[in-house]
């Protein structure tokens, strides 16, 4: 062989220097674990999401989570598209309404065997720990108690004098005769209350007022052609009556987006949420704002729920359904993830996390619990799971109410279709 020469030779331990670099960097990164997140949410709940994921990668350098966040009405068709494509990300936010579908279809992976091992539950809520059961395996994992609620711009409301009746058995009537009495003192352009004929929580809660469900327990529709009639009939005379925007304003509001109601648009000054968003809405506003009660119906029965505000889920195809598990209990059993998420996505199941965060809540989130210790005095039972194709009929149920409020169809012709298109989907599913 030729001598080398030293210059030749000190390059060569270069690159073999530079070669054994290489092989260590590319040994780490196959050693390690790659998962993704998926969650619906805004820019809030982002924020502390990826705050606390961030912080789970800081306490398991090896473990790393690829994050990805849509609007409501964009997360479930992606969600369907990667489910699809056998794409599913290992860790799932899931809702109440869409987790039975999920589950039955062997999307969601059963977490009982990982309680007590990579999920500890010790401390969780037993009634918030059922709700993610269906036919006795645990498919999800309650991120916070929630209900629904009617959320208002608490500053025009001092400043026009506005006495809200009690919550706990104010009617319709009431809630009618309050939006005649506000809106003339309104200014142009400002409605006394969003309009949510298309929103399939409230039409939950008006049927569950005259005693009935959405769904029965073997999966049929739960309420008749006359609770639908009626449902529409107060939303589009409150419209016809200029006391909710007209439905070219309303339909601005058709993402699910939290930046797009009316609220705060400033296009009304009450509006309907969730509970655990009011800190997402304050922050996209100036003026104060607060929860109350749905008003309620004749007999006084109680239409709200206490509910989980979503579930974490794992799908049941994940490569690492260990490692997937570990971040689901971090995201609901650690306190130091509890102090970044707050009750921004509901109030806590785990005692220990809740305890921890109460010192620290804000004004608003004290309004958020405030308002579930008065709600918790008028409520009903948890509804049958909603069955397979509930999906569908709930994207059904905003094109059905626009046809009506735009005056295409009358409320009694577009609620015979949408009843009829209801019961085909179950049909089909």
């Amino acid at each position: 062989m030729k001598a080398l020469s030293r210059r030749d030779f000190g390059r060569l331990i270069a690159a073999g220097a530079a070669v054994g670099a290489l092989a260590g960097r590319t040994g780490r990164a196959f050693a390690e674990t790659r998962l993704r997140y998926i969650w619906w949410g805004n820019p809030d709940r982002d924020k502390r999401t990826n705050a606390a994921v961030d912080l789970y990668h800081k306490k398991n350098p090896d473990i790393s989570v690829d994050r990805e966040s849509y609007a409501w009405a964009d997360y479930w068709p992606k969600l369907a598209t990667q489910a699809a494509g056998r794409n599913l990300p290992d860790v799932i936010q899931m809702d109440y309404r869409y987790i039975f579908e999920w589950a039955r279809r062997g999307q969601l992976a059963d977490l009982t065997p990982m309680v007590g091992k990579e999920l500890k539950l010790d401390n969780f809520d037993k009634n918030q720990l059922d709700s993610g059961k269906i036919g006795g395996k645990l498919y999800g994992l309650s991120m916070g108690g929630n209900s629904v609620a009617l959320v208002y711009n608490k500053t025009q409301y001092d400043a026009l004098k506005i006495t809200l009746p009690d919550p706990l058995s104010w009617t319709f009537d009431d809630f009618i005769k309050l939006a005649k009495d506000v809106q003339p003192h309104l200014p142009d352009g400002v409605h006394f209350t969003a309009n949510k004929g298309d929103n399939e929580s409230w039409l939950e809660m008006f049927v569950r007022q005259r005693g009935k469900e959405l769904y029965t327990e073997n999966g049929q529709l739960g309420f008749e052609l006359d609770d639908l009639i009626a449902f529409w009939t107060i939303m589009t005379q409150m419209q016809k009556g200029g006391l909710t925007p007209p439905p070219d304003v309303q339909a601005q509001d058709t993402t699910g987006a939290l930046e797009k109601t009316m609220l705060v648009l400033g296009k009304a000054i009450t509006d309907f949420t969730n509970s655990n968003q009011l800190v997402a809405i304050q922050k996209l506003m100036k003026d104060q704002v607060d929860l109350t009660t749905l008003p309620n119906q004749e007999g006084n029965r109680p239409g709200q729920y206490m509910k989980p505000s979503m579930f974490i889920s794992q799908s049941a195809s994940s490569a690492e359904p260990e490692q997937a598990a570990k971040l689901l209990n971090f995201m609901i059993t650690d306190v130091d993830a509890g102090e970044i998420l707050q009750i921004e996505r509901g109030v806590p199941a785990d005692s220990v996390v809740l305890k921890h965060i109460e010192p620290s809540l804000t004004e608003v989130e004290q309004r958020i619990t405030r308002f579930l210790t008065l709600l918790a005095k008028h409520v009903g039972p948890l509804p049958p799971p909603p069955p397979k194709g509930a999906g569908e009929i709930q994207q059904l149920l905003y094109p059905a109410y626009q046809t009506v409020s735009f005056g295409r169809a009358s409320v009694e012709d577009g609620a015979k279709d949408f009843m009829q298109r209801a019961k085909d989907i179950l049909k089909r599913a």
